[in-house]
Parts: structure tokens; sequence; C-alpha cells
């Protein structure tokens, strides 16, 4: 996650800029957030996505089913294949950021993960725990097209982007999509919702090898403009989650990732996407996240041809 405010990103731009070129990037007007993750700041040429015609067809799978019962600070390691629907994304084989599977063809990240890349070098695996461990061979596909709407890393509102896969994923028990939010009203205030990723395990560390979770409690965004963040930051696209006195938290590397809730049925919906913040897991900055709910229909319009799981 980028954890600093838009004057410490002219500093990382210079740093990062010999890495990266310039990309195009789908745009999208009715959709389109602040700093958490270290790439994607040069400019890009962004061209209108025409949305799918098709019906969204339905697989014969489920969604949301995690497996197991039981950007990560303060978290713990999962458990090999707990979150199905999390995904890594490498850039020229560098990990830089997460994502999870919504259906057999799309990936939904932050849009700052996207922005300024050259989308057909975003390599996506799936169904991994240890990144590190090079015996194993799990499932990648590259991006195809990525979708991203009014982003501007200015605020960071919109911090949302859907990438195109450039083949179907076969659903497993390894590789499973994530529920998406059945209706937009939901608030999720007060409840403990799960982030997971690579992330790094503390501010100034370097990214995990094993896949981590944490837990953490989700504010209402009243609650989250009287915290140290200028209030004007925190926008209805965006919910906050975390404790007042830090310790828990996602950091560098987990954006982009997802933000998880279990609902009655015991599966689970996604209800944010890893954006920015201030640091790491410090007191007085909860984590802030792009808001699911406040997409659901642009998500949908964009990801038709896509086999969404029975939910």
């Amino acid at each position: 996650m980028v954890r600093h405010r838009p004057l410490v990103v002219v500093c990382v731009v210079v740093v990062l800029s010999v890495h990266l070129a310039s990309a195009e990037i789908g745009l999208m007007k009715n959709a389109g957030g602040k700093l958490k993750n270290f790439f994607g700041f040069l400019g890009n040429s962004q061209q209108s996505a025409k949305p799918q015609q098709q019906e969204t067809p339905t697989c014969s799978c489920r969604c949301g089913d995690r497996n197991d019962a039981s950007r990560i600070v303060g978290g713990k390691p999962a458990n090999a294949n707990e979150f199905p629907w999390m995904v890594r994304l490498s850039y020229f084989n560098r990990f830089y950021c997460g994502g999870m599977l919504i259906n057999d063809r799309y990936v939904l990240t932050a849009a700052h993960c996207v922005k300024g890349f050259m989308w057909f070098m975003i390599k996506v695996t799936f169904g991994e725990h240890d990144r590190c461990n090079d015996t194993n061979k799990p499932e990648s596909r590259f991006v195809l097209r990525a979708v991203s709407g009014d982003f501007s890393f200015l605020n960071f509102d919109h911090d949302i982007a859907l990438l195109r896969l450039n083949d179907r994923v076969p659903i497993t028990e390894t590789i499973r999509p994530i529920c998406l939010p059945k209706t937009a009203d939901e608030l999720y205030e007060g409840i403990n919702a799960t982030a997971a990723g690579w992330g790094t395990l503390a501010e100034h560390g370097k990214p995990s090898c094993v896949l981590h979770e944490v837990t953490v409690p989700v504010m209402a965004n009243d609650e989250c403009k009287k915290t140290n963040y200028n209030a004007k930051m925190i926008t209805d696209n965006m919910m906050c989650a975390g404790y007042e006195q830090g310790q828990k938290d996602a950091c560098q590397g987990d954006s982009g990732g997802p933000l998880v809730r279990e609902r009655d049925d015991k599966r689970y919906e996604l209800i944010g996407v890893v954006s920015w913040g201030n640091g790491c897991a410090r007191p007085g900055y909860p984590g802030v996240y792009t808001r699911i709910t406040r997409y659901l229909d642009w998500i949908r319009e964009n990801s038709k041809d896509g086999c969404f799981c029975e939910d």
C-alpha cells in the first residue's frame, strides 16, 4: 500500500520512473483514489472501454468458499490456499500488488496497481501460498485488457480496476472466485473483516513470501473522518478499517488485495479493495479501502463475458 500523501509521491516517482513505462489502460467514466503502493505513477494514454453486451453466464460452482474454518501488519500466516480467490500481480516477474478473482475471466484490483503500467506485462498468478517456492507451478495468466475509472493519484478516489485475462481460469478447490455483495445498501459498520496479502509485515520491511491475513473492524466513515486524516480525504467511495491504537493493518505490497467479510451462510464476500493509508498500522491512521458496494453495477457491466459462480 502506498501509505503517504501526494507530496511524497513526487519523490517516489523519481526513484521508480526508471523501471516503469507508460501504458494504455481502458477508462470508464462512471467509476474510477490515496497512496498505498509505490507503483503506477507514470502517465498513460486512456481509451474508453466498450461494455460487453452479452448476458452474464453462470457456472456450476460456488463463490466465497474459504478453505479453512479457522498487506499485513500484526497479522498471521494464512493456511495454504485458505483464500482461493487471492491472486498475485507481477510486473516483469516482480511481485507488486494483489487482487482477487471474481469470475473465471476477471480479476479485481486497485487502479493504482495498473495505472501507468504496460498492462500486457502484468502476470496474474492463482492458487499460490508461498510465492518464494519455485518448485510449485501455479496457474497463471496475462492481462488482455485493463479497465479503470476516474482514478487520480491526487485524491485516490475510485481506486478500482478490472483485469480481463487472456484465457479463462479453471475453477478448482484452490482457485475459486470471491462473492460480490448482493445489494449496495450494506455499510458493514462495526463488523470484523479480513484483509490478506503478501505485503510487508512492517512499515519498512520486505514483502512476505507466504500469504498473511489480518482481521480488522470496519469503521463508520464519520468515525474515520475524526481520526488523524483530513476529513476531506475520506470520500463515500472509501471505507476505513483498523484499530485506534494501530498494531494491525495492511501495508506496502498488499495494495489491490481483498477486504472480505463472512456472511451468515459461512461464505465470504468482497467488501473492500486495499487502497491507501498513512504508514502501516500507525495509531490514528486506519487502513483505507475502496468500497465495493459503490461499484457493483460497474463491475457487473464490465465483466459480463466472464462466468460467475452461483451465489
